[in-house]
Formats: structure tokens, C-alpha cells, sequence
């Protein structure tokens, strides 16, 4: 993979709680945007947004798994503001909404987290 994309891709997950643009993330590999875009999706399939929104889903569902976050606060920590669009997404990516998603993760018998997977 090209030195520039891994580093753009470390860059978005060291950075979920940011807006990053797509001439952000260009210019911290030195490509215009346009460019970055095209070596980008090349590179990975998918274009630079829908593997940031991917990222950040995924981060949620690990904060919902792992922690006793609230769902607007797991929406700060990976810098999503629209609920209507998390929800969307979440419930797209996990096949249920985030709180269903959590509750599958805690076992109510011993008060633990446990191993959770999308069914």
C-alpha cells in the first residue's frame, strides 16, 4: 500500500474525534485533494469519507461495548454530531440500534462485560 494512504489512515484513527476534511487529510500527505482521493479509493475501495464514517462507527461500537458512555457522549468521542445519521449508520453497520447493540454486551447475571459480536 502506498506510504501515503497508510499514514492518512493511521491519521484518521488517531483522530475520530476531529472534523476532518478530505483537504486535511490531503495535505498531510502532500496531495491535492483530488489526487489523494483518486490514490485513495484506488488503494482501499472505498473513497476517504466512507472510511472515516466506517472508523468512526466501529470506535462507537467498541466505546458501547466497552464503557458506560452515554450514546451522545460515544457520539463526541468519535465526532459525530447528527444523532438521526449515527443512529442510521450504527443500526446499518450492527444490524440494531446502539443501545440493543450494549445490551447484548453485558451479561445482566454477573454484572460483567462480556465478548460481544454483531449477530
Amino acid at each position: 500500500m502506498d506510504p501515503r494512504i497508510r499514514f492518512a489512515m493511521e491519521f484518521m484513527k488517531e483522530n475520530l474525534d476531529k472534523q476532518l476534511t478530505l483537504a486535511d487529510l490531503a495535505e498531510k500527505v502532500n496531495l491535492s485533494p483530488s489526487r489523494f482521493s483518486h490514490l485513495f479509493k484506488l488503494e482501499t475501495g472505498d473513497s476517504p469519507a466512507r472510511h472515516l464514517k466506517k472508523l468512526k462507527i466501529e470506535k462507537a461500537g467498541e466505546l458501547l461495548e466497552t464503557t458506560f458512555l452515554s450514546i451522545n457522549e460515544v457520539m463526541k468521542q468519535v465526532g459525530l454530531c447528527d444523532k438521526s445519521h449515527f443512529l442510521r449508520d450504527f443500526k446499518k453497520t450492527y444490524g440494531v440500534a446502539p443501545s440493543i447493540h450494549r445490551s447484548r454486551c453485558f451479561n445482566r447475571d454477573d454484572h460483567t462485560r462480556q465478548p460481544c459480536y454483531a449477530d
